[in-house]
């Protein structure tokens, strides 16, 4: 029986990781390419970056239970730059998360445009580090064949990506029912019903692109082995591996199918709350993704 030394919380650590750079690239990229129309997606991509980077690292924390022992402990991480690989994501995390904050800051206050594209720019080369560090994380480890793959880092950055793009979808209303005198534009655009499918229809095309993508990296993986198809297919977490294609991804992308065909035949109806739907399986694939990885690596000797 191969021994699980890397648990539950490194795979919600890898999850929340992921998505905080992936939902920093979209909030920058629709800033900067957006011409103003996707204003509160970015604002809402960089609100979930921030938090969801602070929970990562809470999250890595909790996991190597040295916090209660040994405080200061966690200071060494930052010593062995650049020849630790621990070291450098400890450097990359830490820039990533200072961007965040900035970046935060300006959008709440209205601060300078040009500052905050600025920093979005910065951001967006410590964003894509962040959401690869968690791939090549595991990649580094010793003695397992299943992390030693070339696309782990990749799909890594693919799905941040598609879970930070959801996870700032499913923030907009969210934010624009509990907190709407805070954040009026948030309130102005769920009330819109038009306007916020249009969003979401949209986004449901890059969505799509994402999810394409994935599935072709995890079938290119189980082509080349690495120790890991026959684990993923029919051994101990091939539950967890099916739900996550299916679950995660397969319906999702019918669900974003259906969203085109509702911009056809102009009723949106039913297309909010599809989606909606939709982004969360997204979540909960990604989170499969990450769970499956990890437990799947330390099961491969």
């Amino acid at each position: 029986m191969a021994e699980i030394s890397w648990g539950i919380l490194l795979a919600a650590y890898l999850f929340v990781g992921g998505m905080a750079g992936g939902s920093y690239i979209v909030a920058a990229l629709a800033d900067l390419l957006g011409k103003g129309k996707y204003k509160v997606l970015s604002k809402s991509g960089t609100y979930v970056s921030l938090v969801s980077i602070i929970v990562g690292l809470v999250l890595l924390v909790l996991d190597l239970g040295r916090f209660d022992v040994d405080p200061l402990g966690t200071l060494n991480a930052y010593i062995h730059f650049p020849t630790s690989i621990m070291s450098v994501g400890t450097w990359i995390i830490t820039g990533f998360t200072v961007v965040s904050l900035v970046t935060a800051i300006l959008w709440f206050f209205r601060g300078s445009g040009l500052v905050r594209k600025l920093v979005e720019i910065a951001g967006l080369i410590l964003g894509c580090s962040t959401a690869a560090y968690t791939g090549l994380l595991l990649a580094f480890a010793r003695g397992r064949p299943f992390w030693t793959s070339p696309y782990l880092p990749v799909t890594f950055i693919i799905s941040g990506t598609l879970t930070g793009l959801v996870m700032s979808l499913l923030l907009i209303p969210i934010i624009a029912w509990f907190m709407p005198r805070f954040f009026e534009d948030f309130k102005e655009l769920v009330d819109d019903r038009k306007q916020f499918a249009q969003v979401l229809i949209e986004s449901q095309r890059y969505i799509v692109t994402l999810i394409v993508v994935e599935l072709a990296l995890v079938v290119i993986e189980l082509g080349t082995g690495h120790g890991g198809a026959a684990l993923l297919s029919i051994g101990s977490i091939s539950l967890p591996f099916y739900a996550y294609v299916f679950v995660g991804l397969l319906v999702p992308l019918g669900i974003a199918y259906y969203s085109q065909r509702v911009e056809y035949v102009g009723k949106y109806g039913m297309l909010v709350p599809a989606s909606l739907a939709g982004f969360v399986l997204v979540l909960i694939g990604g989170f499969l993704l990450r769970y499956v990885i990890l437990f799947g690596g330390q099961l491969i000797s």
